[in-house]
């Protein structure tokens, strides 16, 4: 049987709704304003590597044919702190000029700097961003909107899009069609957004189409920053539980800037730290109003009850939060789990810090420079990641942990760069993906504060959480969907020989490879189907 595919936390409309949405009408006209159309990519960026830049990772399209078969969409109204400060009278190619201004060095800034500028953004959304018009709240409803367009339709073709095609679009797109079927021709297709868990199960069960399940990225989405009052906030909490056709799956709380509600972990690596306003309220605890909306979110009254009133509960990510504010956060888990209320802990595109604690990152954080490891020097050790004591409340909430593939995110550093130039067995390879791996499920097993039984949960724990689209770097072997095989077929053989050394207690109870297959098909799928049954509200 063929591997399916999820993906905990990706962006699989990203490129073609921020082409589209300054200009609709043309896309409408020309029968492209769909989720399914694919934004024409650089094959050779594709080839060598690259940084998600000017190609795309994990479209509709490369979805279906990668068979992944469930993706956690996330929706995400592109943070102003990315597009502020440019000079509109630089040149008439302003965007490409910043870029040409910043980018210091032939490898450039790594996603977490300028992601909207690698996508290539026509200039007159770059305008619009920077403009007083640009409303998250609004931007957040109107991606709604497109990723509702076609949820439950089944296109016989999707259309391609080629930007300033000099021979004209069709032939352009014909062209890239006969080249690349794989990441440009879906036939036959369909995704679905459940309304509910019956639909969900339904569509789960349809291996002929894939399921949509809805994110958000980022609370700044609810319009935090232009509220008059925090019951405004509250108020958009319920639209969306109230009034959207679908419910949305979780809320990774914090992203790259100040939300006016919890503190944001470090995360723009380089230059970025002086082009990017990140410090108002970066590495800090919660706000004034940020823990009642994160309660409300959850369902839960001012007592930390659950209120059926305030609607289905919404899960928290807590990736890009601050340990500071991770450390508030795990206080309201722990006392709903005693009253026998668990709330699942995600952390949903992560890596392993190598940490003990929340507080030593809250007592290492000035050390978060670029390349900053753990002391073993594999894991990168920003408070971005998750350390022992996330993994512990992830373990005993029956959490879910989404590898990220960012190659940065994963502990990949400059040094590593220039000497897998020359060694046989490069660094940036399954080594990678495989080192963070053994890292949370070593994490685990040595934790004194879980029970045994306890300690091998963490296997059903993991799963894949990309961030493609995002703009990630990605691990250089798997740069997009359709590289999930390989990547699997690749940790196979690297478990598989992992197993047999003599110290690898973690590992005895796969007895052959076959087992390690199987647990393998559970990180690709299973794990993160298995969460969704038991999660799914409604």
């Amino acid at each position: 049987m063929k591997r399916k595919f999820s993906d905990l936390h990706c962006h699989n409309h990203m490129r073609a709704h921020f082409q589209m949405q300054e200009k609709k009408k043309k896309f409408l006209r020309k029968g492209e304003f769909s989720p399914w159309t694919v934004i024409a990519s650089n094959s050779k960026a594709v080839e060598d590597g690259k940084m998600g830049a000017s190609y795309s990772q994990i479209d509709l399209v490369k979805c279906w044919n990668s068979n992944l078969r469930l993706t956690f969409n996330s929706l995400y109204p592109l943070e102003r702190q990315f597009v502020l400060g440019m000079d509109p009278k630089i040149t008439e190619d302003k965007w490409y000029h910043f870029l040409a201004r910043i980018i210091l060095g032939k490898s450039g800034l790594r996603r977490d700097l300028l992601q909207s500028a690698y996508m290539r953004i026509p200039d007159k959304l770059v305008d619009y961003f920077q403009s007083s018009d640009y409303d998250y709240w609004q931007s957040l409803n109107r991606e709604k909107d497109f990723v509702w367009l076609d949820s439950g339709k089944r296109i016989a073709k999707n259309e391609i899009h080629v930007s300033s095609a000099k021979l004209g679009d069709k032939k352009a797109a014909e062209k890239r069609a006969k080249e690349d079927p794989k990441s440009y021709i879906a036939e036959n297709a369909c995704y679905r957004i459940p309304k509910d868990r019956q639909e969900l199960e339904q569509s789960l069960s349809n291996d002929q189409e894939i399921t949509m399940v809805i994110t958000i990225e980022g609370a700044h989405a609810l319009g935090t920053d232009r509220v008059k009052s925090v019951q405004d906030i509250s108020d958009r909490v319920q639209y969306i539980k109230n009034m959207w056709e679908f419910p949305v799956f979780f809320l990774t709380f914090a992203h790259h800037f100040d939300n006016h509600l919890c503190g944001h972990a470090h995360s723009i690596p380089g230059m970025g730290k002086v082009l990017m306003k990140q410090r108002p309220h970066m590495n800090e605890g919660f706000r004034r109003n940020g823990h009642r909306i994160i309660r409300e979110i959850l369902g839960l009254n001012s007592k930390g009850d659950r209120d059926e009133s305030l609607g289905y509960r919404i899960l928290i990510d807590v990736k890009h939060m601050a340990a500071r504010s991770r450390k508030e956060y795990y206080e309201l888990v722990k006392s709903c789990l005693t009253k026998g209320d668990r709330i699942p802990v995600i952390g949903s595109h992560c890596g392993y810090s190598g940490i003990k604690s929340l507080q030593d990152h809250i007592d290492l954080e000035k050390l978060e420079k670029d390349d900053y490891t753990d002391p073993s020097g594999k894991f990168n050790a920003w408070n971005i990641n998750l350390c022992d004591e996330d993994v512990e409340l992830i373990i005993k909430t029956r959490g879910l942990i989404g590898l990220s593939f960012d190659q940065r995110i994963l502990g990949i550093t400059s040094t590593d760069i220039k000497e897998d130039k020359t060694r046989q067995n490069k660094r940036n390879s399954i080594q990678l993906i495989w080192e963070n791996i053994e890292g949370f499920v070593k994490s685990a097993y040595q934790n004194s504060n879980l029970t045994e039984s306890e300690k091998s949960n963490i296997w059903k724990c993991l799963t894949i959480g990309t961030d493609f689209e995002g703009l990630i770097d990605p691990v250089n072997p798997y740069p997009t969907a359709l590289s999930f095989e390989f990547m699997a077929n690749d940790l196979v053989e690297v478990i598989d020989l992992a197993r047999k050394e003599s110290t690898a207690h973690h590992l005895h109870h796969f007895k052959n490879q076959d087992e390690v297959s199987a647990w393998v098909d559970d990180f690709c799928y299973y794990n993160a189907e298995s969460f969704l049954k038991e999660n799914y509200p409604g």
